[in-house]
């Protein structure tokens, strides 16, 4: 299932809008008439831009087959065809948000075509709508920790660490999501992460100390399942994959991105993010652990108390 904030997949594997009761006819505009389109996601993110940033900017429509959306400098007008009472008046910093999480969502669902049409969108109009909001990064690699909109399963105890989080978060959890070389790899807390962290916190482990050189780690969930290397280069490291399966199916994109070069400060940093999450919600839920030696290994790659973010 994709979840972003304010979108998230329906039983009918299309996406419907989750955000609050008073944008539900902007997000509703955004699915009915927009849909998993790229382009034409980028053309109303662009529009809402200009809008925001020139007070002399002319209204423009966007007509669809539900909905009219009138974009001006006071805000998005949206209005809809058949039901007269079904419209709304959304400032344009409500609508920028809507529709930037919605790439969001569209880049989940599709990465190879986002990316793709973002690249055509901006050698057309000499402008890329998403620059300074989503950057493509350089190291290629980032992890995005999620949050957990319904909040994480109240549990007394568990018998580890990885059995805690296979229980606390439900499917309704926000994913966290692996971007690896600008591909995005959904990774769901109660099955994936929960069989990683056996393997992922003695990587990092491994990874921070002065000697590390190298390192081999098999990531064995079945819907995320590869083979990393890893070797130090100076101060950074190289890591090369085998893809064998991922949410999607995109291993041979993944494999066609090649390897990525990552500062290991940052490597570990970014994983850390996880890590963040699953301490404070154990540690803010008093789980009690049978096996508690993976939590304070955690504990002590963090560096920090549970209720301060690494930064």
């Amino acid at each position: 299932m994709i979840r972003t904030r304010y979108y998230m997949t329906n039983q009918f594997d299309t996406p419907h809008f989750c955000g609050p009761a008073e944008l539900s006819v902007l997000g509703h505009w955004v699915t009915g008439d927009i849909q998993l389109s790229p382009l034409s996601v980028l053309e109303a993110i662009d529009l809402v831009a200009e809008a925001r940033g020139n007070p002399g900017f002319v209204p423009e429509d966007l007509d669809g087959n539900a909905h009219t959306a009138t974009v001006s400098p006071q805000g998005v007008r949206v209005e809809n065809h058949f039901v007269e009472h079904v419209q709304g008046d959304f400032a344009l910093d409500d609508a920028f948000r809507v529709l930037v999480d919605f790439w969001d969502y569209c880049c989940l669902a599709d990465p190879q075509k986002a990316d793709a049409r973002r690249r055509e969108y901006a050698d057309e109009f000499g402008r890329d709508p998403l620059a300074g909001i989503r950057d493509r990064r350089d190291t290629g690699f980032e992890i995005r920790e999620g949050r957990c909109p319904v909040g994480p399963r109240r549990i007394a105890e568990a018998a580890d660490l990885a059995d805690a989080v296979g229980q606390m978060y439900s499917s309704e959890s926000e994913d966290a999501v692996l971007v690896w070389n600008r591909v995005p790899i959904r990774l769901t807390y109660r099955y994936d992460i929960a069989v990683l962290l056996d393997d992922l916190v003695p990587l990092l482990e491994e990874v921070r100390r002065p000697g590390f050189s190298a390192a081999e780690v098999f990531w064995g969930s079945d819907t995320f399942c590869a083979e990393w290397e890893l070797a130090r280069e100076g101060g950074g490291l190289r890591i090369r994959a085998r893809w064998h399966s991922t949410p999607g199916n995109h291993e041979s994109l993944l494999t066609e991105r090649g390897d990525v070069a990552v500062a290991a400060e940052e490597f570990v940093r970014e994983w850390s993010k996880v890590l963040w999450r699953i301490v404070t919600d154990v540690e803010t839920g008093s789980v009690e652990l049978a096996d508690d030696d993976l939590l304070v290994r955690a504990k002590a790659l963090l560096g920090t108390t549970a209720t301060e973010q690494p930064g």
